[in-house]
């Protein structure tokens, strides 16, 4: 139980209207509703900053919620009301007479506990997300947990998440990299206490996709900032990434009959899940349908050719070669791997939950315009290299200060993740384990965690997605309580949980319900 200070709007003194606290302040809004109170919010200043709000509306009920649909139902009824603050600073005219400004979104619940949590983007932003914190917190959102919780647009305003205009200004560019999110928080910190007087205890950063590269940016180039923060299927190196996703994308519809669609049947997409699972479900000590021991499953693509598999729907030599080198990743003629590959996993044929598996050979929302033309490797290194995302990728390793002020740093992935491949995560950890001391070292305040059959962020035919990192990264950073693992759970497999581990154990069956977490242990 959070046991420090509450503060409560409803009987808040919001003396920070003007941007400062004052004794004055309690005639002023001593008889004002909380609802009053809240809009009273729209007057907020920050000194300093063009600070604009734009609304101040108290969200009384889980009807008024933009993101309703988005919540399961147990997160809908957890619901706690709370002041939600849209509003905007660093106004300017840019490229091309365009109108800039870094928008921002701020949750402030009723009942704050203290913390502050930054809820990190998505695709290439443009939109504010509303501010609620839902993504790897089970099924308690932050705000209704009590945090103060941040968003912003990073920094340029568009009408859909994919829309690329912003590449034209350089400091709409910078905002995307980090300036926005770094900003904002500060901003947004600023803000909180002024309102609650009192500055948060503790600030945390939960991302996934761009928030997951957010997310990371904020550990390498901010140590301060944050002192807990979970990245998600991290967009990392999208330059790259795209590469790879067109890749797999063409070299799997260069073996179809038309040489532009997916080569394999729903049958056949069966099939090799089929087989991948009878190869390697088992190594966990449980036959599941999940692939908890992935760096130990050896199933190849040869398996399924039809000189090795007897099966109605066993492949072609050309499927089979087609499959091998879209999952190996793209190569240079000489050799090099440009990014890694993916892992054969039970969610590469989704259809349905989340984004199409890579046997549905869809490449990336930013390769789709080339996907009619030859691929070219060396043409696509090239976009890559003088892509205007390239400079913002989160690479650095160093992670001296971030783990010396005592933070913490939680990934997870899903390993069906068709955009961003969960080895390119693995990649990561491990250099930066070995720029931080070796894996003993860096387990003190980071952990990998990957999680069988989910899509990219969530989603998957046959998965366990929703899980509570957030508490778990509370937990570590408030009482140094490590997590020995994370129960999920998934709306695709109802009533059954299993402990997701921190990579390199595995998540293994011992005795009893096998379809209970607890039957698990983490080897």
């Amino acid at each position: 139980m959070y046991s420090k200070v509450k503060a409560v709007i409803a009987g808040l003194i919001i003396g920070s209207v003007g941007g400062c606290a004052t004794e004055s302040a309690p005639a002023a809004t001593g008889n004002l509703s909380v609802q009053q109170r809240c809009e009273s919010l729209q007057s907020l200043t920050a000194e300093g900053v063009d600070l604009a709000i734009e609304s101040a509306v108290y969200v009384s009920s889980v009807e008024q919620l933009a993101t309703r649909e988005r919540l399961s139902a147990a997160q809908q009824e957890n619901f706690a009301p709370f002041c939600k603050i849209t509003g905007y600073f660093e106004q300017r005219t840019g490229a091309n007479g365009q109108s800039y400004a870094i928008g921002f979104g701020l949750s402030l619940p009723d009942d704050w506990n203290g913390r502050f949590l930054f809820q990190g983007g998505g695709g290439l932003n443009g939109v504010i997300r509303e501010p609620i914190g839902a993504l790897a917190a089970g099924e308690m959102p932050a705000v209704f947990r009590g945090f103060a919780v941040a968003s912003t647009d990073s920094g340029h305003q568009s009408d859909t998440v994919f829309d690329p205009a912003f590449f034209a200004d350089q400091v709409a560019l910078l905002n995307f990299y980090s300036g926005a999110v770094e900003k904002t928080t500060r901003l947004a910190k600023q803000l909180v206490g002024d309102v609650y007087q009192q500055a948060p205890d503790n600030s945390y950063f939960v991302g996934c996709s761009t928030g997951g590269r957010e997310a990371m940016t904020m550990s390498q180039r901010f140590p301060e900032l944050f002192d807990g923060i979970v990245a998600g299927a991290p967009a990392r190196r999208t330059n790259l990434s795209e590469i790879a996703d067109l890749w797999s994308a063409k070299r799997l519809r260069m073996a179809s009959a038309s040489g532009n669609e997916t080569p394999f049947s729903t049958e056949q997409q069966a099939f090799i899940v089929d087989e991948l699972i009878a190869r390697c479900d088992g190594l966990d000590g449980n036959e599941d349908g999940l692939i908890f021991d992935v760096e130990a499953c050896d199933f190849t693509p040869q398996q399924l050719s039809g000189a090795n598999n007897s099966h109605a729907q066993c492949l072609s030599a050309d499927e089979v070669t087609a499959l091998d080198e879209a999952f190996a990743g793209p190569k240079l003629p000489d050799g090099r791997q440009v990014y890694p590959g993916f892992y054969f996993d039970t969610g590469i044929n989704a259809a349905g939950r989340g984004v199409p598996g890579l046997l549905q050979a869809v490449p990336g929302p930013l390769g789709q315009s080339r996907l009619d033309m030859p691929f070219d490797i060396i043409r696509e290194v090239t976009i890559a290299e003088h892509f205007p995302l390239a400079p913002g990728n989160a690479l650095l390793t160093n992670m001296s200060t971030f783990s010396g002020n005592g933070s913490k740093l939680m990934f997870f992935h899903g390993v069906s993740d068709p955009w961003f491949s969960a080895k390119d995560t693995l990649r990561y950890f491990k250099q930066m384990e070995q720029a931080n001391g070796g894996a003993e070292a860096v387990a003190q305040w980071s952990q990998l965690y990957m999680v069988p059959g989910m899509g990219h962020c969530g989603g998957g035919e046959r998965t366990l997605d929703q899980f509570d990192m957030l508490s778990a990264v509370v937990d570590w950073v408030e009482q140094s309580k490590a997590p020995a693992s994370v129960v999920a759970t998934g709306a695709s497999m109802p009533g059954e949980s299993r402990p997701l581990c921190p990579f390199p154990k595995v998540a293994t069956y011992t005795q009893g319900d096998a379809t209970q977490a607890g039957a698990y242990q983490c080897q």
